[in-house]
């Protein structure tokens, strides 16, 4: 797969589910496929993906300015694992059976430690948080989904700003523990997502990733996010675009599931 788009339509259950694939269009190039993840008799997730052999691949390739603008802080990928880059900061989240962040309890995040970048972009390198575990091109799609939402930079009590984290994460390894706390100014429910693979990752695994995601447009309690997503020598692995809610922390986790009607 190296294009694949995503919808939530509906909240889903922690617990099985059955994902259902069927045949759109099989080329000798490009194939495309629909999926739906349905619990309970009920889509949940429904997408389209398309396929090809990114070994075989061949065609017209121009090389394009795809550097990151602002430029983020240099970074030295050993210093990082103990933590003497004096340009970036370690943290990792505990596991929490309440908490939004679950999914991001395996990784380590690496932030800033001077450089502030705008507050509607955030800048991370990212690895597992045990050292034998690697990145590979099936878990892009995950990945492309755990990154600390940048509305978190607008909310003064917040304690995943950008300007705060550093402290908070220097405090954290001080006293040799992950961040403290486990919810988020709001909850950010995925409405859709789309994702392009642009490389493949090593067939060993890739030990480091960055990201940087960008939003343009926060507005009614909807925005948009721009993911890109590099390896450890700053090439684009791939490229994300999200749309998402902005809601009342712990909303979505805490209220009980009742079925709605339409009112279109």
């Amino acid at each position: 797969t190296f294009s694949i788009d995503t919808y939530f339509l509906r909240h889903a259950e922690a617990g099985e589910a059955t994902i259902v694939i069927g045949d759109v269009k099989l080329g000798s190039r490009f194939s495309t496929v629909h999926f739906a993840l349905v619990q309970d008799g009920t889509e949940k997730v429904v997408g389209y993906a398309m396929n090809t052999d990114l070994d075989a691949e061949k065609g017209t390739s121009f090389a394009t300015p795809n550097a990151l603008d602002p430029q983020p802080p240099p970074a030295n990928l050993l210093q990082l694992v103990n933590q003497s880059d004096p340009n970036w900061i370690g943290y990792s989240i505990p596991w929490h059976p309440h908490s939004f962040l679950k999914g991001i309890s395996h990784y380590q995040y690496f932030a800033a430690a001077k450089q502030i970048t705008p507050t509607n972009i955030t800048d991370n390198w990212i690895r597992f948080a045990a050292d034998d575990q690697r990145f590979t091109t099936e878990m892009l799609g995950s990945v492309a989904d755990h990154w600390r939402r940048m509305i978190e930079n607008y909310a003064p009590k917040s304690v995943w700003r950008q300007d705060v984290i550093p402290e908070r994460a220097a405090a954290a390894i001080k006293e040799g523990t992950g961040l403290p706390g486990y919810s988020t100014s709001y909850g950010y429910p995925t409405l859709s997502m789309h994702l392009e693979i642009k490389k493949k990752l090593p067939a060993e695994g890739a030990q480091w990733l960055f990201m940087r995601a960008r939003s343009t447009v926060i507005k009614n309690g909807r925005f948009d996010a721009e993911i890109v997503i590099l390896d450890e020598n700053m090439d684009v692995v791939a490229l994300s675009h999200q749309v998402a809610l902005v809601t009342k922390s712990m909303q979505i986790a805490d209220k009980p599931r009742r079925s709605q009607q339409s009112h279109l």
